[in-house]
Protein backbone atom coordinates (compact mmCIF):
# COMPACT_ATOMS: atom_id res chain seq x y z
CA UNK A 1 0.00 0.00 0.00
CA UNK A 2 1.18 3.69 -0.12
CA UNK A 3 0.96 3.99 3.69
CA UNK A 4 3.77 1.12 3.55
CA UNK A 5 5.58 2.90 1.26
CA UNK A 6 5.92 5.98 3.15
CA UNK A 7 6.72 4.14 6.09
CA UNK A 8 9.90 2.94 4.49
CA UNK A 9 11.03 6.23 3.13
CA UNK A 10 11.00 7.47 6.88
CA UNK A 11 12.89 4.71 7.90
CA UNK A 12 15.62 4.71 5.29
CA UNK A 13 16.16 8.46 6.17
CA UNK A 14 15.95 8.30 9.76
CA UNK A 15 18.67 5.43 10.02
CA UNK A 16 21.42 7.34 7.54
CA UNK A 17 24.12 8.92 9.47
CA UNK A 18 24.51 12.46 10.04
CA UNK A 19 27.11 14.92 7.84
CA UNK A 20 29.23 17.06 9.64
CA UNK A 21 31.58 19.11 7.59
CA UNK A 22 31.26 22.04 9.71
CA UNK A 23 34.23 23.61 11.59
CA UNK A 24 33.77 23.46 15.29
CA UNK A 25 36.58 24.27 18.12
CA UNK A 26 38.34 26.91 15.88
CA UNK A 27 41.56 27.98 18.25
CA UNK A 28 44.81 29.96 17.18
CA UNK A 29 48.26 29.40 18.47
CA UNK A 30 51.60 30.84 17.94
CA UNK A 31 53.78 29.09 15.70
CA UNK A 32 57.74 29.26 15.56
CA UNK A 33 57.81 33.18 14.92
CA UNK A 34 55.32 35.24 17.06
CA UNK A 35 54.04 36.90 13.49
CA UNK A 36 53.18 33.46 12.44
CA UNK A 37 50.02 31.85 13.76
CA UNK A 38 48.13 28.03 13.42
CA UNK A 39 44.84 27.67 12.86
CA UNK A 40 43.49 24.58 14.49
CA UNK A 41 40.05 22.96 14.28
CA UNK A 42 37.72 20.11 14.34
CA UNK A 43 35.39 18.20 11.97
CA UNK A 44 33.56 15.22 12.48
CA UNK A 45 34.02 13.70 9.17
CA UNK A 46 36.99 14.03 6.83
CA UNK A 47 36.44 17.22 4.14
CA UNK A 48 39.27 16.31 2.13
CA UNK A 49 41.02 19.54 2.65
CA UNK A 50 41.93 22.15 5.48
CA UNK A 51 42.03 25.89 4.51
CA UNK A 52 41.97 29.17 5.96
CA UNK A 53 41.29 32.00 3.89
CA UNK A 54 42.45 35.37 5.55
CA UNK A 55 43.58 39.08 5.31
CA UNK A 56 43.75 42.73 6.75
CA UNK A 57 41.16 44.13 3.63
CA UNK A 58 38.89 40.30 3.46
CA UNK A 59 39.52 36.79 2.73
CA UNK A 60 42.46 37.70 0.31
CA UNK A 61 44.80 34.73 0.84
CA UNK A 62 44.11 30.66 1.29
CA UNK A 63 46.36 28.57 2.77
CA UNK A 64 46.03 24.85 3.00
CA UNK A 65 47.25 22.61 5.48
CA UNK A 66 46.85 18.85 7.15
CA UNK A 67 44.35 17.30 8.97
CA UNK A 68 44.86 14.36 11.62
CA UNK A 69 42.34 11.03 12.12
CA UNK A 70 42.20 11.16 15.95
CA UNK A 71 40.58 8.28 17.67
CA UNK A 72 39.83 8.92 21.02
CA UNK A 73 40.62 5.64 23.53
CA UNK A 74 37.35 4.76 25.40
CA UNK A 75 35.50 2.16 24.29
CA UNK A 76 33.43 3.71 21.46
CA UNK A 77 36.52 4.81 19.97
CA UNK A 78 34.92 7.97 18.17
CA UNK A 79 36.86 9.59 15.60
CA UNK A 80 37.27 13.43 14.34
CA UNK A 81 39.51 14.83 12.27
CA UNK A 82 41.77 17.87 13.64
CA UNK A 83 42.75 20.53 11.34
CA UNK A 84 46.13 22.34 11.08
CA UNK A 85 46.81 25.24 8.74
CA UNK A 86 50.11 27.82 9.49
CA UNK A 87 50.29 30.90 8.30
CA UNK A 88 53.85 32.42 7.71
CA UNK A 89 54.85 36.20 8.12
CA UNK A 90 51.73 38.06 9.09
CA UNK A 91 52.45 41.99 9.04
CA UNK A 92 53.18 42.99 12.61
CA UNK A 93 50.53 45.24 13.98
CA UNK A 94 48.27 44.75 11.97
CA UNK A 95 44.32 43.38 12.00
CA UNK A 96 43.02 40.12 10.03
CA UNK A 97 39.84 38.62 9.32
CA UNK A 98 40.15 34.90 8.92
CA UNK A 99 37.86 31.36 8.38
CA UNK A 100 38.44 28.29 8.24
CA UNK A 101 36.96 25.04 6.53
CA UNK A 102 36.77 23.52 3.13
CA UNK A 103 34.37 24.15 0.06
CA UNK A 104 32.13 21.62 2.33
CA UNK A 105 31.55 24.19 4.81
CA UNK A 106 33.58 27.03 6.65
CA UNK A 107 33.63 28.51 10.14
CA UNK A 108 32.36 31.81 11.12
CA UNK A 109 34.61 34.57 10.46
CA UNK A 110 36.92 35.73 13.32
CA UNK A 111 39.70 38.39 13.42
CA UNK A 112 43.52 38.31 15.37
CA UNK A 113 45.63 41.17 15.83
CA UNK A 114 49.46 40.27 15.39
CA UNK A 115 51.88 41.88 17.79
CA UNK A 116 53.44 45.03 16.96
CA UNK A 117 57.40 44.79 15.91
CA UNK A 118 58.26 47.28 18.94
CA UNK A 119 61.14 47.31 21.79
CA UNK A 120 58.44 49.12 23.55
CA UNK A 121 55.79 46.73 23.24
CA UNK A 122 53.78 45.89 26.58
CA UNK A 123 51.49 42.21 26.11
CA UNK A 124 48.61 41.97 28.24
CA UNK A 125 48.64 38.32 28.97
CA UNK A 126 46.03 36.30 30.77
CA UNK A 127 47.04 33.39 32.57
CA UNK A 128 45.09 30.75 33.93
CA UNK A 129 44.48 26.50 35.22
CA UNK A 130 41.76 24.17 35.90
CA UNK A 131 38.90 25.14 33.68
CA UNK A 132 36.24 22.65 33.40
CA UNK A 133 33.37 22.33 30.88
CA UNK A 134 31.02 22.25 33.82
CA UNK A 135 31.44 25.36 36.53
CA UNK A 136 33.69 27.53 34.34
CA UNK A 137 33.10 29.94 36.72
CA UNK A 138 35.73 32.34 35.03
CA UNK A 139 34.94 31.49 31.15
CA UNK A 140 32.09 33.98 30.41
CA UNK A 141 34.17 37.21 32.00
CA UNK A 142 37.49 35.51 29.38
CA UNK A 143 34.92 35.73 26.69
CA UNK A 144 34.02 39.09 27.39
CA UNK A 145 37.44 40.17 27.86
CA UNK A 146 38.47 38.47 24.88
CA UNK A 147 36.25 40.66 22.39
CA UNK A 148 36.92 44.07 24.03
CA UNK A 149 40.29 43.45 23.16
CA UNK A 150 41.63 43.32 26.32
CA UNK A 151 44.46 40.38 26.14
CA UNK A 152 46.93 39.86 23.70
CA UNK A 153 47.01 36.08 24.35
CA UNK A 154 46.00 33.32 27.28
CA UNK A 155 47.81 30.80 28.40
CA UNK A 156 45.88 27.77 30.22
CA UNK A 157 48.50 26.17 32.54
CA UNK A 158 46.52 22.82 32.73
CA UNK A 159 43.29 20.62 33.68
CA UNK A 160 40.98 21.30 30.72
CA UNK A 161 37.35 20.40 30.79
CA UNK A 162 37.61 17.78 33.29
CA UNK A 163 38.24 15.68 31.51
CA UNK A 164 38.41 15.87 28.13
CA UNK A 165 38.07 12.15 27.52
CA UNK A 166 34.75 11.83 29.35
CA UNK A 167 32.11 10.64 28.19
CA UNK A 168 33.99 9.09 24.99
CA UNK A 169 35.56 12.41 24.67
CA UNK A 170 32.33 14.35 24.23
CA UNK A 171 33.47 16.58 27.25
CA UNK A 172 36.82 17.17 25.35
CA UNK A 173 34.59 18.40 22.32
CA UNK A 174 32.17 20.79 24.42
CA UNK A 175 35.16 22.44 26.49
CA UNK A 176 36.83 23.36 23.11
CA UNK A 177 33.64 24.56 21.65
CA UNK A 178 32.91 26.63 24.70
CA UNK A 179 36.53 27.91 25.06
CA UNK A 180 36.74 29.15 20.71
CA UNK A 181 34.82 32.44 21.36
CA UNK A 182 38.11 33.23 24.00
CA UNK A 183 40.59 31.18 21.30
CA UNK A 184 39.68 32.24 17.87
CA UNK A 185 40.41 36.26 18.85
CA UNK A 186 44.06 34.99 20.26
CA UNK A 187 46.54 32.95 20.69
CA UNK A 188 45.71 30.08 23.32
CA UNK A 189 49.01 28.59 24.62
CA UNK A 190 48.15 25.76 26.71
CA UNK A 191 50.25 22.77 28.80
CA UNK A 192 48.75 19.67 30.17
CA UNK A 193 48.27 18.73 33.36
CA UNK A 194 47.37 15.64 35.29
CA UNK A 195 43.91 15.52 33.94
CA UNK A 196 45.07 14.94 30.65
CA UNK A 197 46.93 12.05 31.46
CA UNK A 198 44.50 9.48 30.42
CA UNK A 199 45.28 7.18 26.95
CA UNK A 200 49.21 8.83 27.33
CA UNK A 201 47.65 12.59 26.78
CA UNK A 202 46.16 11.61 23.34
CA UNK A 203 43.57 14.63 23.99
CA UNK A 204 45.26 17.01 24.61
CA UNK A 205 48.34 16.33 22.39
CA UNK A 206 45.86 16.01 19.40
CA UNK A 207 43.36 19.18 20.09
CA UNK A 208 46.24 21.49 20.84
CA UNK A 209 49.15 22.94 18.27
CA UNK A 210 51.81 24.35 20.17
CA UNK A 211 55.21 25.40 18.61
CA UNK A 212 58.05 22.88 18.42
CA UNK A 213 57.96 18.99 17.67
CA UNK A 214 56.98 18.07 21.11
CA UNK A 215 53.05 17.22 20.60
CA UNK A 216 52.91 20.42 22.92
CA UNK A 217 54.32 19.15 26.19
CA UNK A 218 57.20 21.29 25.93
CA UNK A 219 58.13 24.29 24.34
CA UNK A 220 58.84 27.87 24.48
CA UNK A 221 57.56 31.01 22.40
CA UNK A 222 59.01 34.71 23.08
CA UNK A 223 55.85 37.42 23.15
CA UNK A 224 57.92 41.23 23.82
CA UNK A 225 60.01 41.10 26.11
CA UNK A 226 59.45 37.98 27.62
CA UNK A 227 60.61 34.64 27.32
CA UNK A 228 57.83 31.55 28.03
CA UNK A 229 58.46 28.05 28.59
CA UNK A 230 56.56 25.51 28.91
CA UNK A 231 57.25 21.83 30.64
CA UNK A 232 55.47 19.13 31.42
CA UNK A 233 55.76 18.33 35.27
CA UNK A 234 53.52 15.51 34.57
CA UNK A 235 56.11 13.15 33.46
CA UNK A 236 57.28 13.22 37.35
CA UNK A 237 54.39 11.50 38.15
CA UNK A 238 53.43 9.05 35.38
CA UNK A 239 56.52 6.90 34.97
CA UNK A 240 54.41 4.50 33.49
CA UNK A 241 55.13 5.88 30.31
CA UNK A 242 58.74 5.67 30.69
CA UNK A 243 61.87 7.78 31.51
CA UNK A 244 62.66 8.69 27.50
CA UNK A 245 60.39 12.38 27.59
CA UNK A 246 62.26 13.22 30.73
CA UNK A 247 65.09 13.15 29.41
CA UNK A 248 64.11 14.33 26.09
CA UNK A 249 62.58 17.61 28.06
CA UNK A 250 65.48 17.97 30.02
CA UNK A 251 68.22 17.89 27.14
CA UNK A 252 65.37 20.53 25.32
CA UNK A 253 65.83 22.68 28.69
CA UNK A 254 69.05 22.99 28.66
CA UNK A 255 69.34 23.57 24.96
CA UNK A 256 67.01 26.46 24.85
CA UNK A 257 68.01 28.08 28.25
CA UNK A 258 71.64 28.37 26.76
CA UNK A 259 69.99 29.70 23.42
CA UNK A 260 67.46 32.41 25.31
CA UNK A 261 70.47 33.50 27.33
CA UNK A 262 72.70 34.54 24.38
CA UNK A 263 73.24 38.27 24.54
CA UNK A 264 71.86 38.82 20.99
CA UNK A 265 68.59 37.16 22.79
CA UNK A 266 68.58 38.93 26.34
Amino acid sequence: SSSGLIVLVLSTITSADVIHYQPEAVHLSYGEKINDLVVTWSTKNDTKESIVEYGIDGFITRSKGTRTRFVDGGNKKREQFIHRVYLKDLKPGAKYIYHCGSDLGWSNAFYVRIPPDSETWKPQIVIFGDMGNENAQSLAKLQEDTQKGLYDAAIHVGDFAYDMNTDDARVGDEFMRQIESVAAYLPYMTVPGNHEEKYNFSNYRARFSMPGNSEGLWYSFNVGPVHFIAIETEAYYFMNYGIKQLVKQYEWLDQDLKEANKPENR
